[in-house]
């Protein structure tokens, strides 16, 4: 089977898992400004715990955002500096995305909404649909915008077809959902206590699995963070 590093350090927790043979070796911290003291330690902590190398990995997955630019540099760096040194390829996992793979894995619910508290009153937001092997696929765009833009805005949320589910099939994950407040749809979903307000490496795992079983994988120098705040500000810098 395939030997898997995940890391992510996108907001104020940081984690690293790592797989061998079905097992995981997870390593989880809410602390934040601490990430880049805790990071390698935990790294080579799974590795220990799993009983194998660096050398010994198929690929290094990380999480490159959307969330706190400090973070997401740090987990990158780190991603990139360890595959540099085994000759490893990457595997670029979105953090929203993530969060919605560990809420899947936790309910039955068909669909979850993923808001990161993206600060200055903005949330980064995605929508994602349980597909066939039960992992997230993405149906809206990920994108950073004010709360109640989410709602109102056909854009994010038409496309997600809320209106083919009950409330009781919808999951809110995320820092965002408990940072701001919302309008009168999304105030009719109550959030699933599925302990994921911020994202974990462990989760990470079965999409770098099926990322890597379809060659989905990067040079390291080929890592770059999902910030979505810069890349709007270009769109708007373009458009003036």
């Amino acid at each position: 089977m395939t030997k898997l590093l995940a890391i992510d350090s996108s907001t104020e927790a940081c984690s690293v898992a790592v797989s061998v043979d079905g097992q995981r070796f997870v390593e989880y911290q809410v602390a934040p400004r601490k990430h880049a003291e805790l990071l390698l330690p935990m790294v080579d902590s799974t590795l220990s715990q799993a009983n194998i190398s660096l050398q010994d990995l198929d690929a290094i997955a990380c999480c490159v955002g959307p969330g706190a630019f400090t973070g997401l540099r740090i987990a990158i760096s780190m991603a990139q500096s360890l595959g540099y040194a085994a000759n490893k390829p990457c595997i670029a996992v979105s953090s929203l995305q993530l969060l919605a793979a560990e809420a899947f894995n936790l309910t039955e619910n068909e669909i979850c909404l993923s808001s990161i508290d993206a600060r200055m009153n903005e949330v980064y937001f995605g929508a994602f649909q349980r597909d066939a092997d039960g992992l997230p696929k993405p149906i809206s765009p990920e994108v950073v915008v004010s709360p109640l833009e989410i709602e109102l805005s056909s854009q994010y949320l038409s496309s997600a077809k809320l209106a083919d589910y009950s409330e009781h099939q919808i999951t809110l994950a995320g820092s965002g959902w408990e940072s701001y407040s919302y309008g009168t749809l999304l105030n009719k979903i109550k959030q699933i206590p599925v302990n994921n307000v911020y994202p974990n490496a462990e989760f990470m795992i079965p999409l770098a699995e099926r990322a890597f079983a379809q060659n989905e994988i990067i040079n390291a120098s080929k890592m770059r963070p999902s910030y979505l705040r810069n890349n709007v500000a270009k769109k708007k810098s373009a458009q003036n």
